[in-house]
């Protein structure tokens, strides 16, 4: 892509991601990339320190957040993206979804005890900036534990669906979810809609959103293309990003759109 372009979708420490706000920024100012969204699962509690470090270097930050939602029994994502000056407020908002992301890592820790897995809450809270705990903490404890090599083989012999500790995780309604997102200034975006299960995910929940991810790095081509003609059709605002966690190859800014992205979902934020 020619010109200035942003990656709207990024995932720090402060959730479930490796890098801190502040090794984001540095990234994505090495990557050439004008602006970014952090969007940490449950919370925005590391966009200020994003911040900090963008006016530094020049990179700009739009808050944001993704959300855990259910449609049908399936699990859905929804990313809200949201004016400045809200967050302090979204984040008091927000602490319910934590405290429940707390709950399940202690659901979790009871299930290792039970295989004879003993992990105490506050060494998987070693791993977490802030207070979104989630299974990447507690994997990263059990490696701390000697209790394997890696994310990828923690997730697939206890943390995963089919592993030893496995527990679901709490889901809003996608109503719920939007509410919570347009009641603080923000804009409403479907998440990847082409790696969920349910068939159909873009068409079944258009009637709440404000935009669409069209473009994501397990996007074929012909999905995106569709995506985009659908985003058009219905009026939302098509948006994309890497989903970057700092594990496996997708690198931030993987997946980059045109900055004209970036102030439309700002101006619709303020309300321009």
């Amino acid at each position: 892509m020619t010109g200035l372009s942003v990656d709207l979708h990024i995932h720090t420490s402060y959730s479930d991601g490796l890098y801190s706000p502040e090794e984001i920024v540095r990234l994505a100012h090495d990557t050439n990339l004008k602006g970014i969204s952090i969007t940490d699962h449950d919370t925005i509690a590391g966009v200020e320190e994003a911040r900090i470090e963008a006016r530094e270097l020049g990179i700009d930050i739009l808050s944001g957040v993704e959300l855990s939602c259910e449609l049908e029994g399936y699990e859905i994502h929804i990313l809200g993206y949201f004016a400045p000056g809200r967050e302090s407020e979204l984040e008091e908002k927000l602490e319910w979804y934590q405290m429940k992301r707390t709950e399940r890592a202690s659901d979790i820790l009871d299930r290792l005890k039970r295989h004879g897995i003993e992990l105490d809450m506050n060494e998987v809270r070693r791993f977490s900036k802030g207070k979104s705990i989630g299974r990447l903490h507690v994997a990263k404890a059990l490696i701390a534990q000697g209790r394997g090599s890696s994310i990828h083989e923690i997730f697939s012999r206890y943390l995963g669906p089919d592993g030893l500790a496995y527990v679901p995780k709490v889901k809003l309604a996608i109503p719920d979810a939007v509410d919570l997102i347009h009641e603080h200034q923000g804009v409403a975006v479907l998440a990847h809609p082409g790696m969920y299960r349910i068939p159909d995910a873009a068409e079944r929940t258009v009637d709440y959103l404000d935009g669409i991810e069209v473009w994501y790095p397990e996007h074929s081509p012909t999905l995106e293309d569709t995506l985009y003609a659908f985003a058009i059709e219905n009026r939302l605002i098509p948006t994309g990003g890497s989903d970057f966690h700092g594990v496996g190859r997708i690198e931030i800014g993987h997946v980059r759109v045109s900055y004209t992205t970036f102030t439309r979902l700002l101006d619709v934020a303020v309300g321009v």
